[in-house]
């Protein structure tokens, strides 16, 4: 009964080393070390030798969990190293460096290795293969994703910049504007492909920010277009002259149509200034010149407006009227300098007057006989001034002033002896 039982024990170990055996299988682990094992404890078993077929039935149950384990940390190490595969073919790079550590960690694992004379699958191995290439592989897969990123940011820039293209020709855009940028794309794509990161980095952002740049430039360009079209129309309206502003705005849209962008930009920058400025002079010049034509009709209203400056301010009426601005702002200064002499003359002449007059007071007070003549005289020039006749005025005072000679000096006072 004793040698019964212990049959009866090492079979049902048999057993169960079996059963854990056939879940173990699941896994797609490699266990037929372990099946190994459970047939030579069935040998053992049938030959009565129950000790070692019980320590055979126990060794391949601990085996095959091990083995699963193992199995479950290498692949897990695998599928890691394939998606690092996948990826970097999705961003365009060669794979290789993945693929061949995955085909190594195989060979390994396939090739294995003895452990307490029993040959098992290497999966430490393989699993070690697999964890360092990884880890090997993760920081430079993660900069070719941010390169890659920048490529994708490129393309989008010149789609953009396709896209915003409606004023040029489409076959001399994709040829002067395009083409640049779709070289340095193209050279992005082969340098990621070989893991030139460096090289691939910096062709890519060339791309993009000179897309973004010549967009911003062309967008520029566009809209200076409408601000010129819009001060031509202005100055056509207003009767200015827009011949030189129109030439730029032509050649601004040649420039623009045959996809010349900077070109083009400078002369419609160029073309809006010459707009603005016309239009700035004009204004300060129609400023100017009624401001003359102001201060030359309340001289004349007074009783007294040179004849140059009402033939200047005539003159600065007309070169405005024919768009000679500058000189019509000349003419309004000759004007006002006309009027100046006239306003500085009229007051010398009047000082000159009050001065007179007290000179007569002074003769008539002691006695001069020829007091009268004098008064008569500077009356006279007080007329003529008053009408505006400066010239004869102040030929009629010269006239008092030799009646009445050098002015006498005051008698000398001295002290009382």
């Amino acid at each position: 009964m004793v040698f019964g039982k212990r049959a009866e024990e090492v079979g049902e170990a048999i057993a169960h080393a079996q059963a854990v055996l056939e879940v173990l299988k699941l896994s797609k682990a490699d266990l037929s070390s372990s099946v190994r094992l459970i047939a030579q404890a069935r040998e053992a078993l049938g030959r009565k030798e129950y000790d070692a077929a019980q320590a055979l039935a126990a060794r391949a149950e601990a085996l095959a969990a091990s083995l699963e384990g193992r199995y479950r940390a290498a692949q897990k190490a695998l599928n890691t190293l394939l998606g690092m595969s996948k990826k970097a073919r999705e961003l365009g790079l060669n794979s290789s460096e993945f693929d061949s550590a995955v085909a190594e960690a195989r060979r390994v694992a396939k090739a294995g290795t003895v452990e307490d004379r029993v040959t098992i699958p290497n999966y430490l191995q393989a699993r070690g293969l697999l964890e360092a290439a990884a880890e090997r592989g993760a920081e430079r897969l993660k900069r070719a994703e941010a390169v890659a990123n920048d490529i994708f940011t490129a393309e989008l820039a010149l789609e953009a910049l396709k896209d915003a293209n409606g004023h040029s020709d489409h076959a001399e855009f994709e040829r002067l504007v395009l083409t640049g940028g779709r070289a340095l794309l193209e050279a992005a794509k082969r340098a990621i492909a070989t893991w030139d990161l460096e090289s691939a980095e910096a062709a890519a952002r060339r791309a993009g920010e000179g897309a973004k740049k010549t967009l911003a430039a062309y967008q520029d360009a566009v809209a200076a277009l409408a601000d010129v079209e819009k001060a031509v129309a202005a100055l056509r309206a207003g009767g200015l002259p827009a011949a030189g502003t129109e030439r730029l705005l032509e050649q601004g849209q040649i420039f623009l149509r045959r996809a010349k962008i900077a070109e083009a930009k400078d002369v419609l920058e160029r073309a809006a200034r010459e707009a603005q400025r016309i239009a700035i002079v004009f204004q300060r010049a129609t400023k100017t010149v009624a401001e003359a034509e102001t201060n030359v009709a309340a001289l004349a209203r007074a009783g007294f407006s040179p004849e140059e400056a009402q033939r200047a301010v005539v003159d600065a009426r007309r070169a405005l009227s024919e768009g000679r601005y500058d000189r019509a702002e000349e003419h309004a200064a000759d004007a006002r300098a006309a009027l100046g002499k006239r306003q500085e003359v009229r007051e010398r002449l009047a000082r000159l007057i009050d001065e007179t007059k007290r000179r007569v007071e002074e003769l008539r007070a002691i006695g001069t006989d020829y007091a009268n003549d004098v008064e008569e005289m500077v009356l006279r020039a007080e007329r003529e001034f008053e009408n505006g006749d400066y010239v004869n005025s102040s030929e009629d005072l010269k006239i008092a002033s030799l009646l009445m000679g050098p002015r006498r000096p005051e008698p000398h006072r001295g002290h009382p002896a």
